[in-house]
């Protein structure tokens, strides 16, 4: 049976639960002087007076019975939500494994309460109302992301009067610790001081290969002068003695005066041949595509083919192990090391054999031998090398680059030149050894002199 309200033009529906007979109803209906009506019925007369019926004004409480985590119920607040309602509650914090959670939600209305009727919805998820009927009294939330939410829910009672304000519950959701702010904070930290430590990494290393190369320069200017000095400038000064002796015994002795020209002739040429080398000195292996095998071997077959070494001699070169990339300032003065040994091997030893032996492994290992006349043993135990400039800046060259330099040489027997340097000073891409194998190998090895 349906009531039409002229004010809310609204119509409103009736049933058994309403108190009628039946659903069901015939076409007779009758109304008494009273007011009263009557309108037949399957079972018998439904009789009521019109003025009477009224809508149930009353607003239904709304409580939150029942709370489930994993369809397991789980109390919550000083006591379980079954016997102290869940507004006292003021909030609820889940973990974000806690993923599969529900709620139950009555509506205090007792009267024909079969026919209450609820919405709800999690606000931060769900824009709208979920409207259901007293039937379905539990909500379902499943995989909810990390946040702050709030679960509503109204009801009604049997009339249709709901209750506007309900029961809120805010809930929040914890995250991971990998999506906290900490730990962001954390990682962006990290992430500064990396890319601060490559910073100063790197300008370390400019500052190193900087001063590497200003070193090397130095060192190349410094020996360019004592060369100059020593060698060529000592040498036209003898030459300019011998000619003005010349010029003295040329008018009554000519005989003898041809004799000194001649011998200033061949110191000349010796003159020569000194500022020559002193000029190939500065010339970079980088000249040789970078392969210091091969300039080591150019080098030598211009020494062997040189006009001034009138003595047959035999040379080679050898490479062991894979080769690998040298530093390049490193891999120019063991080009410098390696020229200033062949040279005295070619030009001062006397030697038949010339032997360089280049050995790529966890550290760069140069030797030079010849079966020459040698050096004295004096000479080699003055660490000043007075006189022997050569191979003061040999040992000079060889501390610039952090490497060692032993020299084993014996009157008649020969001289043996010795360079080793780490790996980690002689390569550009090193594999390096720890740092107690590094000491320990330098230590037990020594330095043959």
């Amino acid at each position: 049976m349906s009531r039409f309200d002229p004010h809310k033009e609204t119509f409103r529906n009736y049933d058994v639960s309403d108190g009628l007979q039946s659903n069901e109803f015939s076409d007779g209906c009758y109304q008494g002087r009273d007011g009263e009506m009557f309108i037949g019925g399957s079972n018998g007369f439904n009789a009521f007076f019109p003025e009477s019926v009224r809508d149930d004004p009353f607003v239904p409480p709304v409580m939150v019975t029942s709370f489930r985590l994993f369809n397991k119920a789980v109390p919550i607040g000083p006591q379980s939500v079954l016997k102290k309602a869940i507004p006292y509650v003021d909030s609820l914090t889940l973990s974000y494994r806690d993923n599969i959670f529900s709620f139950e939600f009555a509506a205090l209305s007792y009267a024909n309460s079969q026919k209450n009727r609820y919405r709800y919805k999690l606000e931060g998820l769900e824009p709208g109302w979920n409207e259901v009927g007293s039937k379905q009294r539990l909500a379902t939330y499943t995989n909810l992301d990390s946040g702050k939410y709030v679960f509503r829910v109204q009801g009604s009672n049997g009339d249709g009067v709901w209750n506007e304000e309900g029961v809120s519950l805010p809930i929040v959701i914890t995250p991971p610790w990998w999506k906290t702010n900490w730990f962001r904070s954390a990682c962006a930290a990290v992430l500064f001081a990396l890319l601060w430590a490559v910073y100063q990494w790197r300008v370390r290393q400019l500052h190193h290969n900087f001063d590497m190369t200003l070193e090397a320069r130095v060192g190349e200017r410094t020996r360019i002068a004592r060369d100059l000095h020593d060698t060529l400038l000592q040498s036209f000064h003898g030459l300019l003695l011998r000619f003005q002796t010349v010029s003295i015994l040329l008018p009554e002795r000519p005989i003898e005066a041809k004799e000194k020209l001649d011998s200033a002739i061949e110191q000349a040429a010796g003159a020569i041949t000194e500022g020559r080398d002193a000029v190939q000195g500065l010339r970079a292996s980088t000249l040789e595509g970078n392969d210091l095998a091969r300039s080591i071997s150019t080098l030598g077959e211009e020494l062997e083919n040189d006009s001034s070494n009138h003595r047959p001699l035999t040379f080679r070169v050898a490479v062991e192990g894979q080769a690998r990339d040298l530093h390049p300032i490193v891999r120019d003065e063991i080009y410098k090391i390696a020229a200033e040994a062949l040279h005295n091997a070619f030009h001062h030893a006397q030697a038949k054999q010339v032997e360089v032996e280049i050995r790529y492994d966890d550290e760069f290992r140069l030797r030079v031998r010849d079966d020459g006349k040698g050096i004295d043993a004096a000479v080699l135990s003055s660490h000043g090398l007075e006189g022997h400039y050569g191979l003061r800046g040999m040992r000079e060259r060889a501390t610039l680059i952090k490497g060692k330099l032993a020299v084993w040489s014996e009157v008649n027997e020969g001289t043996e030149v010795e360079l080793r340097v780490p790996a980690s000073a002689a390569y550009t891409t090193d594999r390096k050894r720890p740092w107690f194998v590094e000491k320990m190998f330098w230590k037990d090895e020594g330095i043959k002199s």
